[in-house]
């Protein structure tokens, strides 16, 4: 039973109430998420928690946060009401992002944090994050617990309507998550400037962004109504844009951008309100000057976060992907705290070249590919063991790198001495990429790293369980690799590479005169589609006879014919 994908739970809200059972089916099928789903999900996650709670005397306590789509407060209600029946106490923190109510979780000691949300999907659409006592998101193991639990009260329930109870929907408590939030960005902004030596209030004076206006797209997510005056406040003047959207995500947000996208002046005309605000601005101003970051962008959930910044040749603006975002952050770490050791963790979906030319830096970087989602980054950089508190006394040299802009770093526990989690924050993202970006031009040594050729597409509509990345059709995929390499270059051989957490996942790779490459072929973590995504490092598309977009064609029109 497929319940959970590689960020949680998402699907499209009805709220038509409906047996049990049938809710359970329609999601299974058909992706559709209702009230009644997520009673069932909060009894399930409450059982759980109780069959694990060390001292019986006390019920687990859980908080919940959700974003501003329009039917989250009825999830919600429903998910609360499917927690008390099971003996929660359940705390509300409000309209939040994900990384606030990661920090509620830490610094009122929650056994859990539910956050609804789904992320970068249309309005429409609502899911669920879940999180343990150390802000960690849920793995594998934990959701296949879940899933049983889930169906066999499905079972139990069969044939039963689902009913409101208004006495079970009301939680124990209710907070203000949004001012704990805030206090943490602060206290981390400050920890930062003081560690690197620069402040947001200069970035405009080192040419990291222009003098007059800098554009911030909330997304129309939980942060869009105060994320420019606390910028303003911290600093650094923003205009936010989001704000004349009709909702989340319409039109607006990180969700909409590819990280290799990019645009010429001349082709900047499109609805999304990020390009617009830029085509306005700064199409005629001729002051600006090459890597000038314009603006950004955050997700629905303000998790993750894309930049955009001015092409070398002045033409036009290019997205700043989260391998280029991390590559700012090691350049900076590199001039502040030269010789020092990072451990760095990068999805199989990150820049080749940037993997490949880390030694240009004056950094000791022990690096990871890890499986695509931030929950693998922080496994990985935990020491691929169990998710826990890393020990330090100093900010850990932590980093995880998503090329979505899903960065994930290090948050200190507010209540836990020497002890620091880890998360992905949108706003942090942001902020370190400014920071990163003042240290390097204050200092004038960018050392930026070539970037690779990259593709990725996805085929829709096939049956996913025909493919499990290690059958036959798995060896006929990778023996049209191996022909298509032989006969378009002088490449090495191909060798298979395992990658914890990514089940379905056939991962190729091999070098063409000791430029590597790699190819990935995987299921889609809910949804009934597979993806195929190429990688070539810096200088190795340049030793391939044909355009390797023609592979890509390749293997997806393959995959859709015996995937049917």
């Amino acid at each position: 039973m497929q319940l959970f994908g590689t960020d949680g739970i998402r699907g499209k809200v009805e709220i038509d109430e409906q047996p049990y059972d049938i809710s359970l089916s329609q999601f299974l099928k058909n992706r559709i998420l209702t009230p009644s789903l997520m009673r069932l999900i909060g009894e399930a996650i409450a059982i759980d928690l109780n069959s694990k709670n060390n001292n019986n005397s006390l019920s687990p306590r859980v908080v919940i946060g959700w974003d501003n789509r329009p039917n989250n407060i009825l999830l919600v209600s429903a998910l609360t009401e499917g927690l008390t029946i099971q003996g929660c106490e359940v705390h509300w923190a409000g309209e939040i992002a994900t990384p606030g109510l990661h920090y509620c979780i830490l610094e009122s000691e929650f056994c859990t944090g539910l956050m609804v949300t789904a992320s970068h999907n249309p309005a429409q659409d609502s899911g669920l994050k879940i999180f343990d006592e150390f802000g960690f998101k849920s793995y594998p193991e934990k959701e296949k617990e879940l899933s049983k639990i889930i169906n066999n009260l499905s079972e139990k329930y069969k044939g039963k309507m689902y009913k409101i109870s208004e006495n079970l929907r009301t939680p124990t408590h209710e907070f203000n998550g949004l001012q704990k939030y805030q206090i943490n960005l602060e206290n981390r902004l400050f920890l930062i400037q003081n560690n690197w030596g620069v402040s947001l209030s200069q970035a405009s004076d080192l040419g990291v962004i222009p003098p007059n206006a800098f554009i911030f797209d909330s997304s129309k997510g939980a942060i869009y109504s105060w994320s420019s005056l606390w910028f303003s406040d911290m600093g650094l003047s923003t205009i936010e844009v989001s704000k004349m959207c009709n909702q989340i995500n319409d039109n607006c947000g990180a969700g909409n951008f590819s990280p290799t996208d990019r645009w010429t002046w001349k082709n900047l005309e499109s609805e999304h309100v990020l390009l617009q605000a830029i085509n306005k601005t700064f199409k005629s101003d001729e002051s600006l000057i090459p890597g000038q970051i314009l603006a950004a962008a955050v997700d629905g959930d303000a998790d993750r976060c894309l930049l955009f910044e001015v092409m070398d040749d002045l033409s036009g603006i290019r997205v700043v992907d989260g391998d280029r975002i991390s590559d700012y952050i090691l350049q900076a770490a590199s001039i502040i705290h030269p010789k020092s050791s990072w451990l760095f963790a990068a999805s199989i979906e990150s820049d080749l070249s940037l993997l490949s030319s880390l030694d240009r830096l004056s950094l000791e970087i022990d690096s990871l590919e890890t499986a695509v989602g931030d929950r693998w980054l922080s496994l990985a950089l935990c020491g691929n063991t169990n998710p826990n508190l890393i020990s330090c006394s100093k900010m850990p040299l932590l980093l995880g790198c998503e090329d979505s802009g899903h960065i994930v770093l290090p948050v200190q526990h507010p209540l836990i001495k020497d002890s620091w989690s880890l998360v992905g924050d949108g706003l942090m993202t942001f902020i370190y990429t400014i920071l990163a970006k003042s240290v390097i031009n204050l200092n004038e040594k960018s050392n930026n790293f070539s970037s690779g050729w990259k593709l990725r597409r996805s085929v829709k509509e096939v049956n996913r369980d025909l493919w499990n990345g290690n059958n036959n059709l798995s060896n006929q995929a990778k023996k049209i690799v191996e022909k298509w390499f032989a006969k378009n270059s002088n490449f090495s051989g191909i060798r298979m590479k395992k990658i914890t957490g990514a089940t379905t996942l056939l991962l190729l790779e091999g070098e063409i005169d000791s430029l590597p490459f790699s190819l990935g072929i995987r299921n889609s973590g809910t949804e009934a589609k597979i993806s195929v995504s190429l990688r070539l490092s810096s200088g190795c598309k340049e030793k391939i006879l044909s355009d390797p977009s023609t592979l890509v064609e390749e293997l997806c029109d393959f995959l859709s014919i015996k995937m049917s």
